[in-house]
């Protein structure tokens, strides 16, 4: 089951696989409370589960002051990829401006090379809506004899408008790299900006570009 969510006020629209939930950023109380109703419901309120109740709640409440201390726009949390099949995943949306020193490039409708020139370090792969710079990090934790991994992914997809839309990703606890990775990938392949909707190109503050660790998993509804 896939479903498009529009986000952003509008601005944009992606196709999620399963159930996900977005979190409403432009109050950070008003996010806290959906986020605390969202694990109530998915955890369950009897009192033997009060104690994972209360560390989800803390691991997102967390993650979403982070998330509106650096201005983001869009939490989305994964309940499930597949009826009864949980997949805890976060996407964090934020915005970014372009170096000063690509302007020349732009202005010549060259994009992939000016991502290539701005973000060196990150792989410019070619998606429906044109040239994204990417980023993938592998951890690995163990358990006893079992062995975890998180993955994240960091995408930096140009703004029609001027700007560049960074999308962040957390995978917690799969137990390989594939098939999430290219599950995201299709993700936000899948993302199409409304109609005259795109971000202003209005200036950003010092360093909005740099990635920051915001994204975190958990179990909302949606």
């Amino acid at each position: 089951m896939t479903r498009p969510l529009t986000l952003d006020e509008g601005r944009l629209r992606m196709v999620l696989p399963g159930s996900w939930v977005s979190v409403p950023m432009e109050d950070a109380a008003r996010a806290q409370a959906e986020v605390r109703r969202t694990v109530r419901d998915r955890v369950g309120r009897a009192d033997r589960l009060a104690r994972l109740r209360r560390e989800a709640v803390n691991d997102v409440l967390a993650t979403v002051a982070q998330a509106v201390e650096v201005g983001a726009h869009t939490f989305l949390l994964a309940l499930e990829l597949l009826p009864g099949v949980p997949f805890p995943a976060a996407v964090v949306g934020t915005d970014a401006a372009w170096p000063d020193d690509v302007a020349g490039l732009l202005e010549e409708g060259r994009v992939a090379d000016a991502l290539a020139s701005a973000f060196p370090d990150r792989e410019i792969v070619e998606m429906a809506h044109g040239p994204v710079a990417r980023t993938t990090d592998l951890t690995r934790d163990s358990v006893g004899e079992s062995s975890y991994f998180t993955l994240h992914l960091e995408y930096l997809v140009p703004d029609p408008a001027g700007v560049l839309l960074l999308l962040r990703v957390n995978v917690p606890t799969i137990p390989e790299v594939e098939p999430f990775a290219t599950l995201f990938d299709e993700i936000v392949d899948s993302l199409r900006w409304a109609p005259g909707r795109g971000r202003p190109a209005t200036p950003q503050p010092d360093g909005a570009a740099e990635p920051q660790d915001v994204a975190g998993a958990a179990e909302p509804r949606s």
